[in-house]
């Protein structure tokens, strides 16, 4: 698959292509990994042949001089939703960055649901995470990108250096969507009305499909609650935006997981799934 060139060489990697069999099961016609991170075997929770496939960090979170890529392919059939186990944290960096890059490609007929948990920067690091997603016309996509204000519970709230997310979507090849993150809590007050609002959780939901139903948006934008603020827009009839902003990592979770049932039960007629989470060693 071409992806635009990385500007560094990744020290790890993850590299998978998602295949339908004979059967009508999704499995991992090729999988790669490269420590620090590492591929678990997919799982099975549907009935329709659905592959679940958790991604995890044996180190127990992302250090600077880190460049780690996702490329993850979805070929026509295949129906796969790819998550991690836990938070993604970016521990504290004296010198350099972590740079992330994540690389998805739908084929038409390929639905591909992708739903890591939230960053969790530390204080004093550096983060650039790049998402490049391609989806064909007749796929569907979701993809999250959420982002904490740090270890809150451990006093450490808006203390990272730099947290940078770029999101490009392509659809056919033409770019669709341009999303662009930059939080630097040392140069503005980040909770000010206009930036987050007094909330500490951001991120957002982009999900693509054909025929999308028109009233999908106002159905996600009225779940919206004082304890997590959300809204849904069209940037086209095939694409929409869902933007978060929340405290309680528990409550966004929920939230998620109630605007990707909405969202799944109006495009795949099917309700979202209940996957297995671990926050262990993280406090909120």
């Amino acid at each position: 698959m071409l992806w635009d060139a990385l500007t560094e060489k990744p020290n790890g990697e993850i590299s998978i292509v998602f295949r339908r069999n004979a059967a009508g099961k999704t499995y991992m016609a090729r999988q790669y990994h490269k420590i620090p991170l590492q591929l678990l075997k997919a799982h099975y929770y549907d009935v329709d042949g659905t592959a679940i496939v958790y991604s995890l960090n044996p180190a127990g979170g992302i250090l600077q001089h880190d460049r780690l890529l996702t490329e993850i392919e979805c070929e026509a059939g295949a129906d796969a939703v790819f998550t991690t186990p836990g938070n993604n944290k970016y521990y504290r960096m004296d010198d350099d960055c972590a740079k992330v890059w994540n690389r998805l490609y739908v084929h038409s007929g390929g639905i591909l649901e992708y739903l890591p948990e939230h960053n969790v920067p530390f204080a004093d690091s550096t983060v650039y995470q790049d998402n490049e997603f391609r989806v064909e016309k007749g796929g569907v996509l979701f993809a999250a990108d959420m982002v904490t204000a740090g270890r809150v519970a451990s006093g450490e709230r808006f203390d990272y250096t730099h947290y940078a997310s770029r999101t490009r979507i392509f659809i056919d090849g033409e770019l669709a969507l341009y999303d662009n993150c930059s939080l630097k809590p040392s140069e503005e007050d980040l909770l000010q009305t206009g930036l987050l609002d007094g909330y500490q959780t951001n991120g957002s939901l982009y999900v693509y499909a054909d025929g999308m139903d028109p009233q999908l948006k106002s159905q996600v934008s009225a779940l919206s609650s004082d304890a997590v603020r959300l809204a849904a827009g069209n940037v086209r009839p095939d694409l929409m935006v869902i933007r978060f902003l929340g405290d309680g990592i528990i409550e966004m979770r929920e939230t998620m997981q109630n605007v990707w049932d909405v969202c799944r039960q109006s495009i795949l007629n099917k309700p979202a799934l209940r996957l297995r989470k671990e926050f262990s060693g993280v406090s909120f």
